[in-house]
């Protein structure tokens, strides 16, 4: 019979950041080749990935460190990447599988907190809660494109200190720490043994509302912000559409009367190019109206029900039991189809 797992020194790191800065590449020092990166503009829509790490010779105790969407996608909207998020935090959390921290990457090679960085910081907050924040470490990336001349190496300094003493000053004051990612497998590692050994287990704001709670993703603390913006936005996209189907039936009024008159030649031909560039805007409002009422629907779900069911299905078929960690990890990587890469690292 083999020694019981230890859920204390067990549990998952979430890594957290905007699209390009810098997650995909630290999961990679922990298990190289494991997440691909994206080193173009536009983002790399790859499958999540995950990464067990075995901690001991036994394998009796592990943590999974997590790669999470970014926001500021090119592909998705920052509601749909939050509803993705939530879905993991939920899974999680119904799971009973200790959640040990948080890992935040910021970019150091950015000349300062651009809108969707400081938006997504604020949600950031939001998500995890004021309580939470002792768990969350938050970390400079992409130091490797600093180089060493002494001005370049001043101004990333600079931009730290910054971050330091003003982005990050409230949650720092409030027990979050703050460190360097130097792009090195023992960087990583520390980081996430840090949050493993020195830290409680941490339940997010969000977790209590979706699944204790039973409330849509929109609902929450984090998601309200989006479920306003898409409101106002399908509102104002709908009186576009309103105005398109308006300016079209005048436009096609006039071109009957034109018609009825026998008139032809360049009034007409002007009348049924205006037409057409009518129906082509028409076409464009709704495709929008569409692909927004799509979006609001994705944060309109009670995900704390929707991952119990899923959670329920899964532990039926593996005979109604599971161990809450070495299953509970296998469990969560299939219900969210998550490639699972597992690896050994034996602290000595």
């Amino acid at each position: 019979m083999g020694t019981r797992r230890d859920p204390r020194t067990d549990g998952m790191v979430l890594v957290m950041g905007v699209t390009g800065a810098g997650k995909s590449t630290f999961i990679n020092t922990l298990k190289p080749h494991s997440v691909q990166v994206g080193h173009d503009l536009e983002s790399i829509r790859a499958p999540p990935q995950a990464v067990q790490m075995f901690l001991d010779e036994d394998e009796h105790l592990s943590v999974t460190v997590l790669d999470t969407p970014g926001f500021d996608d090119t592909w998705r909207s920052d509601a749909e990447i939050l509803a993705e998020i939530t879905e993991y935090l939920a899974t999680q959390y119904a799971l009973r599988i200790p959640l040990k921290g948080i890992i935040y990457l910021h970019p150091i090679c950015e000349n300062r907190m651009k809108g969707s960085a400081r938006k997504y910081f604020d949600m950031f907050r939001l998500l995890c809660g004021d309580q939470a924040l002792k768990n969350v470490m938050l970390v400079t990336t992409r130091w490797d494109t600093v180089g060493q001349a002494p001005d370049r190496i001043g101004e990333a300094l600079r931009r730290e200190q910054d971050l330091l003493d003003n982005w990050w000053k409230p949650m720092l004051r409030q027990g979050a720490s703050a460190a360097q990612f130097k792009g090195t497998r023992a960087s990583a590692e520390a980081m996430v043994l840090e949050l493993v050994r020195d830290r409680d287990d941490v339940v997010l704001d969000v977790q209590r509302e979706l699944v204790d709670g039973h409330k849509e993703v929109g609902e929450t603390t984090v998601g309200m912000p989006f479920m306003n913006q898409l409101d106002s936005d399908i509102v104002k996209w709908k009186r576009v559409l309103a105005k398109a189907d308006e300016d079209l039936a005048q436009a096609k009024e006039r071109e009957r009367e034109l018609r009825s008159q026998g008139l032809r030649g360049d009034a007409m031909k002007d009348l049924e190019d205006h037409v057409r560039l009518l129906k082509k805007r028409r076409r464009e409002a709704e495709k929008v109206v569409k692909q927004l009422e799509t979006t609001q629907k994705k944060i309109q779900v009670k995900v704390g029900e929707k991952v119990k069911l899923q959670v329920g299905e899964k532990i039926s078929s593996l005979g109604g039991r599971i161990d809450p960690v070495s299953t509970g990890i296998a469990v969560f990587a299939a219900v969210l189809n998550i490639t699972l890469t597992v690896v050994k690292f034996v602290v000595m």
